[in-house]
């Protein structure tokens, strides 16, 4: 008797907390966002530290979640073409040179089609913004791909191409989620 008097008790209690504290549930839907696109990754853990470290409240929509993920984007794609820039620079290895400027050349159209894809995001042209997104997993795939062909020398890129992949599919997979709504 005890029990379900306490029980009785408690739900409408609760209930009363979570429409009191909207950022408690509103941060489980954001969760619930996250999940639908992180699910969708090579790399969960990855993707939800992504998003968790770049959120600017504990509410967002799928819109903030592009925001992000293309902003991680273009910042992973301009470091790693640094990065490039740098190892041509250093290295005297003709087989590595020639792998580097064709990830040179990919990494170019990647941060050229985000950094288009953005100023379409900001117009919210969802729509334009996904068009010139295309691009971009073809560029990064060419420039993983090239390590592969023989003569194949050491991949210093490899963990950057694989954060760029998902980096890609997260705002590809986000900005479509804008689009159906």
């Amino acid at each position: 008797m005890a029990f379900s008097h306490c029980f009785s008790l408690f739900f409408p209690l609760l209930a009363i907390i979570l429409l009191t504290n909207p950022t408690l549930s509103e941060a489980q839907d954001s969760q619930v966002l996250i999940d639908e696109v992180c699910r969708q990754m090579e790399d969960y853990g990855f993707c939800n530290r992504v998003f968790h470290e770049n959120m600017k409240s504990p509410s967002i929509d799928y819109v903030g979640l592009t925001a992000i993920a293309m902003d991680q984007t273009i910042t992973n794609a301009t470091n790693t073409y640094e990065y490039i820039l740098d190892l041509l620079r250093n290295t005297t290895d003709q087989s590595l040179r020639n792998v580097l400027v064709a990830c040179e050349n990919a990494f170019g159209i990647v941060k050229s089609s985000f950094g288009d894809a953005l100023q379409s995001f900001n117009r919210k042209d969802y729509d334009d913004m996904f068009k010139l997104e295309r691009d971009a997993p073809r560029a990064q795939a060419s420039c993983e791909t090239s390590f592969i062909a023989p003569p194949s020398p050491p991949n210093p890129l490899a963990e950057r191409n694989r954060e760029m992949r998902i980096l890609i599919t997260m705002a590809i997979v986000s900005g479509k989620e804008i689009l159906k709504r």
